[in-house]
């Protein structure tokens, strides 16, 4: 801990939180997980980049520069910081955080939205519920993927567990090409 701060770092009494005061630098420290560590805020930047992270549980709820978790077997974005000042790294793709949704700036950033979905283990049928109960324009990129085969599995497990009014939305979406 005290290694990879840059800064001042404390328990937060009210949260139970570490808090940095600065900044916090993990990267290569072949990580599994954050050793129990659970961040409250760091007010400069946050980076756990060349790990073996599969989530981001622990990781801050708040990061006052930028955040990144580049070059990790993510599973899963659950437990990514709520609020993200800076910029958003992970693999390959930087976003602007946005407060509401990741998804939102994936939308309006990135035109590879439909091979996230195919090719992304953190889109879980249980996150892309979540993203579509948030904003139903999610739906236009799942309808893209609908059909495919490297989305059947998730398509069958997404059948089980979207409401019908989603799952007609989709289909109407996928059978006019991803456009209403």
């Amino acid at each position: 801990m005290n290694r990879c701060t840059y800064g001042k770092s404390k328990v937060n009494p009210d949260t139970g939180l570490i808090d940095v005061q600065g900044s916090f630098n993990c990267d290569q420290e072949n990580l599994d997980d954050f050793k129990g560590l659970r961040f409250g805020k760091v007010t400069g930047y946050f980076t756990c980049n060349r790990n073996n992270l599969k989530t981001l549980d622990g990781s801050p709820r708040e990061v006052g520069s930028r955040f990144r978790c580049a070059r990790n077997p993510l599973i899963s974005l659950e437990g990514a910081p709520l609020v993200v000042v800076g910029d958003f790294r992970f693999n390959n793709f930087y976003l602007r955080y946005n407060l509401n949704s990741f998804l939102e700036e994936i939308k309006g950033d990135l035109p590879g939205v439909t091979e996230l979905l195919l090719t992304h283990h953190f889109f879980t049928p249980e996150v892309i519920k979540r993203e579509i109960a948030k904003d139903s324009y999610f739906c236009y990129y799942v309808s893209r993927a609908w059909n495919t085969p490297p989305f059947k599995k998730k398509q069958d497990e997404l059948t089980k567990i979207l409401t019908e009014e989603d799952l007609q939305k989709i289909d109407a979406l996928w059978s006019i090409g991803g456009y209403l």
